[in-house]
């Protein structure tokens, strides 16, 4: 039986996931910098209240953050720096088109990339009205004061605060976007990679990808460890389909590019191509699960050795091999998973291989070594 969440220690080794380092890899592909589309608007808090008031300023973006993370006091500070004049940071949009599904009408759409909390205060205490000022800190006077009583000298200082905001267009590449947003993305709370992606690839692409992190097969092959928060899960499925989709021998670092592109690709399949991914994907994981049991995608260079965290080079390499096999190949696999195991432990024991799920898993030469050497050993086993 699976293990539950709240019953997992996180301080064990074995129920955490080994840190990699993949960020040193040089890129082969750089995007074109002439690709990069963004422009800087003139702009005023009153115009930027004016997108909000008329919904055109997309707070359900699916960010990992969402809006109204500040408690009352810090909102309502604010509110008093803008009253002080004092500067805010810069504003970050992606510009977006949603269609309406039924009357196929355009609407043309900010996202929020940087400064969702600052568009919440200004929605709760300007547009909505549901915020009152409290605990100021130097205009103490205007404490419990909403924004209708406000003075209209103070309302207008509000609208007439000019801001910096950034917006980048419609049309930008998806793998700019994401290298764009991980340099911009400088908030108090840092997005994930995984994040970004999520965020750039709504609807068919992200759906997906959610659906199979709540897999239950894998969530057993992973022994539940692998947290929600932070879209760690989601992160391991994208690594899958990634490689699933483009084979390893394409692969062109960085990996977090590749991923990316990936990730996009899934709304170009048609629906039978993702269903037999996802069974695909589903049938692997209780491979694993049957093979390893709580050992898989870990490494072990000895059948002595403790239980090591979970390795996402391991995940990639394995739930792609094993979920290419047909049938038999499954079969015969599981009925000779001692050979197999043994097989594994001596890969193991090999220093390049070790070095391929260790360090510089992005890089070219790594990825190859990996999945060819995995595939071998399959092999192997399955025409002993």
């Amino acid at each position: 039986m699976s293990t539950e969440l709240q019953d997992i220690d996180y301080n064990l080794e074995e129920n955490r996931i080994e840190e990699s380092d993949e960020s040193s890899v040089q890129i082969n592909v750089p995007f074109d910098p002439n690709l990069i589309r963004i422009r800087r608007d003139p702009f005023t808090l009153g115009e930027l209240i004016d997108k909000i008031e008329h919904n055109e300023i997309n707070f359900i973006t699916k960010f990992q953050r969402k809006a109204d993370l500040w408690d009352s006091t810090k909102q309502s500070r604010l509110i008093e720096s803008i009253l002080l004049k004092l500067p805010l940071p810069a504003f970050y949009f992606d510009e977006i088109i949603k269609e309406d599904e039924r009357t196929k009408e355009k609407t043309y759409l900010w996202q929020v990339i940087d400064g969702l909390q600052r568009c919440s205060v200004l929605r709760n205490y300007v547009v909505d009205k549901t915020m009152k000022l409290e605990n100021l800190e130097f205009l103490t006077r205007l404490n419990d004061e909403p924004y209708d009583k406000l003075p209209r000298e103070l309302q207008r200082r509000i609208t007439q605060t000019p801001i910096t905001v950034y917006v980048v267009e419609k049309g930008t590449p998806e793998e700019v976007k994401f290298n764009i947003f991980k340099r911009i993305n400088t908030g108090g709370l840092i997005l994930t990679p995984q994040e970004i992606r999520h965020a750039l690839n709504q609807g068919i692409s992200s759906d997906f990808v959610a659906e199979l992190a709540e897999l239950q097969s894998f969530r057993n092959a992973t022994c539940n460890i692998i947290k929600t928060e932070r879209m760690e899960d989601r992160d391991f499925v994208t690594r899958f389909v990634s490689f699933y989709i483009t084979p390893y021998s394409s692969y062109e670092p960085d990996l977090d590019t590749f991923m990316t592109k990936g990730m996009g690709l899934i709304k170009s399949l048609l629906a039978e191509q993702r269903t037999q991914m996802k069974n695909d994907f589903d049938k692997a994981m209780q491979l694993a699960f049957q093979i390893f049991g709580d050992d898989a995608f870990r490494k072990r260079r000895n059948v002595d050795d403790r239980r090591k965290p979970i390795n996402k080079a391991l995940f990639e390499v394995l739930s792609v091999t094993f979920s290419k096999l047909n049938e038999a190949e499954m079969q015969t696999l599981l009925a000779r998973k001692d050979i197999f195991k043994t097989k594994f432990i001596e890969l193991n024991n090999d220093a390049f291989f070790w070095g391929s799920i260790g360090s510089g898993t992005g890089e070219k030469a790594r990825v190859i070594k990996r999945f060819s050497d995995i595939e071998r050993i399959i092999n192997e086993t399955i025409s002993n």
